[in-house]
């Protein structure tokens, strides 16, 4: 006697797309996980939908603009009320290099509510992958009536030996407080803040865009791209995704004053052969080194 066994099939889950108002740097990336296999959204058990009403997460991509804002909101009263909604993007978190445009109204949280944030300008297709698995973590646990738990270091991992869209790391032992970064930074990624006994730079992660531009103009190679892809955090923890680190000041050796030595790699940089004279000037202010290298000045 044989038994009868029914096949059983699992629903996938419903991934719908708003877009904001964006480049589509993002949307292409996104079309990335539809139609290649190695990052095709199927192997998480996900499809594309194009009916709002069917949406189990939500994908946002672009900063909330003016003129799409009454349609961002109308197709969002469509989605089901427990979607899981992911910003795609800095755009959607922070703006951008939009930010300060007035066509924009972002950030996107400022009207809905948002559960995953994905940063990159754009995000990888892995990195997509990876906080489309968050969100889908967050529903599951939902769900099951429990708080969903992130990521408990809030880093991401070394993806690969390409540092395309990675996260940036920051050494203060190096840093000489020039600020090039921050006058290159399109996104006003980075801040400079004075702080007791030096300055502090602070690097929104949610803002930064991966251009690299402060890395390349960084004299003294304190700003770095690493190979870190995986940004995709809590959006409760948005403003916690940060590099920081204090630059320390020293008094200078002539007439006391504080300020930020001269790191070895910017009088390298300056000179193809500095000698024990130049190495001096890294602890002098400027008024210093200027008496030092053609005397006091006169009128």
């Amino acid at each position: 006697m044989h038994m009868q066994v029914e096949e059983t099939t699992v629903e996938p889950v419903r991934l719908f797309r708003i877009n904001t108002g964006s480049c589509n740097g993002c949307d292409v990336e996104l079309a990335v996980t539809s139609a290649v296999t190695e990052f095709d959204v199927e192997q998480l058990g996900c499809r594309y939908t194009e009916d709002a009403t069917e949406a189990d997460v939500l994908l946002i991509t672009g900063p909330l603009t003016v003129k799409a804002r009454d349609e961002v909101l109308r197709l969002y009263a469509e989605t089901p009320r427990d979607r899981i909604t992911v910003a795609v993007g800095v755009c959607p978190v922070s703006g951008g290099v939009f930010r300060d445009s007035y066509a924009v109204d972002g950030p996107i949280e400022r009207y809905l509510p948002v559960d995953v944030n994905v940063p990159g300008c754009p995000p990888r297709p892995q990195a997509l992958l990876a906080g489309i698995g968050e969100a889908l973590q967050i529903r599951q646990a939902r769900r099951a009536g429990v708080e969903p738990v992130g990521r408990a270091d809030g880093k991401g991992q070394e993806g690969d030996n390409f540092p395309a869209r990675c996260r940036l790391s920051f050494d203060a032992s190096v840093c000489v407080d020039c600020r090039m970064c921050r006058h290159v930074c399109a996104a006003g990624a980075i801040r400079f803040q004075e702080v007791e006994g030096g300055v502090r730079l602070t690097l929104w992660h949610n803002s930064c865009v991966f251009c690299g531009l402060c890395s390349h103009y960084c004299p003294t190679g304190a700003l770095s791209v690493t190979g870190d892809w995986r940004l995709d955090h809590p959006a409760a923890d948005a403003f916690a995704q940060v590099e920081r680190g204090d630059i320390p000041y020293a008094p200078c050796s002539g007439c006391g004053e504080p300020i930020v030595p001269a790191a070895p790699q910017l009088l390298h940089t300056a000179f193809r052969r500095p000698t024990p004279e130049i190495d001096k000037l890294t602890a002098l202010c400027p008024a210093c080194r200027q008496v030092m290298s053609i005397g006091a000045p006169g009128r």
